[in-house]
């Protein structure tokens, strides 16, 4: 059970990591268009809590269904 969890999130993480940009050039391209370096910040680490947040709500998801 812990194993189909730890593979689920493993696949997430590697399938939004695979043609991503970087967390700089992302910090870049938003202080490009005149966003203040703390809002760009901000909406970094939200960005990065929410894919989290994601990846371990469907692991839970997938161990939920594997103990059925």
């Amino acid at each position: 059970m812990k194993r189909i969890a730890v593979i689920a999130l493993g696949a997430v993480t590697f399938g939004l990591l695979a043609g991503c940009s970087s967390q700089t050039s992302r910090m870049a391209e938003c202080e490009a268009q005149g966003i203040s370096r703390d809002t760009c910040y901000i909406a970094e680490k939200n960005r990065q809590a929410t894919i989290n947040a994601s990846a371990e709500k469907q692991a839970l998801e997938n161990a939920a269904h594997a103990v059925r």
